[in-house]
C-alpha cells in the first residue's frame, strides 16, 4: 500500500516560505535601524523585533544572537553590492596587477551601492561595541585580500610589502572613494582615478630595490 507524502511536503514548503519571509522582514528592519532616522529606536534585538513585527525570540531563533543578526545584514550587503559574486574572479585572475585593477572596480561598485549606509554604520561603531567589532572584522578581510595579491606581485622585503598593503588599504577604502566622489564625478571616473593611484603605488614599490622610504629607514636603523 502506497503512502501519500504530497500534503506533508506541501505544508513543509509553506513553513519554509513563511520562515524565509520572516527572516527577510527581520533583515529589512535591522537595516532600517542600522541606518537610523528620526523617530527610530537605537539598533538592538528588541528594537529590530518591534520594527519587524515579531517577537524577540523569533529574532534569536533566526539569527541566534545580536552579532549573528549583524553578520547576516553584512552578508546581505556584500551580496547586493557584488562582493560575493565578483571577488572570486579577482582571486582567479592570473596576473596580480590586473587582479588589483579588478579589485578596485569591485569595491568602487560596493561603495557606490551602499554609500548612504556606510557612514552611519561607521558612526555607530563609537556607540556599539558589537557593531564596531563586526565592521572591523569585515574591513580587515579587504586587507587580507590585498595582502594575498601583493604577495603574488613578489615585492620584497616584508617591510616593503607591509607598506604597500597599508597604502592600498587606504586607497581602496570608502573614505577615499567618498573623498573623490565630489563635484558630480561619475562612479566610472572615481574608479579610474583610484586604479591609477593603485598602479602608481605598485610601480613605486616595484622600482629600484622595491623599498619604500619607511623600509629604507628601518634598514638604516639596523
Amino acid at each position: 500500500m502506497s503512502v501519500k507524502t504530497a500534503p506533508r511536503r506541501y505544508r513543509s514548503e509553506i513553513r519554509t516560505a513563511a520562515a524565509d519571509q520572516t527572516r527577510a522582514r527581520i533583515l529589512a528592519a535591522a537595516r532600517t535601524l542600522l541606518t537610523g532616522g528620526e523617530g527610530l529606536p537605537a539598533y538592538s534585538v528588541d528594537g529590530v523585533a518591534r520594527q519587524a513585527g515579531v517577537t524577540r525570540l523569533t529574532v534569536y531563533n533566526q539569527f541566534e544572537s545580536k552579532r549573528g543578526l549583524l553578520e547576516a545584514v553584512f552578508d546581505e550587503m556584500a551580496e547586493r553590492g557584488g562582493l560575493l559574486n565578483e571577488l572570486p574572479a579577482v582571486f582567479a585572475e592570473v596576473d596580480a596587477r590586473r587582479a588589483l585593477h579588478r579589485m578596485v572596480g569591485v569595491f568602487c561598485r560596493f561603495w557606490a551601492a551602499h554609500g548612504s549606509v556606510i557612514p552611519k554604520l561607521s558612526a555607530m561603531t563609537k556607540l556599539d561595541e558589537e557593531v564596531a567589532a563586526s565592521l572591523h572584522e569585515r574591513t580587515e578581510r579587504r586587507r587580507h585580500v590585498l595582502d594575498v595579491l601583493v604577495q603574488r606581485l613578489g615585492i620584497g622585503p616584508p617591510a616593503a610589502r607591509a607598506d604597500l598593503v597599508d597604502t592600498l588599504f587606504a586607497l581602496t577604502s570608502f573614505e577615499m572613494y567618498e573623498a573623490l566622489a565630489i563635484n558630480q564625478r561619475s562612479d566610472e571616473s572615481v574608479q579610474a582615478l583610484l586604479q591609477g593611484l593603485v598602479e602608481d603605488a605598485v610601480s613605486r614599490h616595484e622600482s629600484g630595490s622595491g623599498k619604500t622610504p619607511t623600509a629604507r629607514r628601518r634598514s638604516k636603523a639596523r
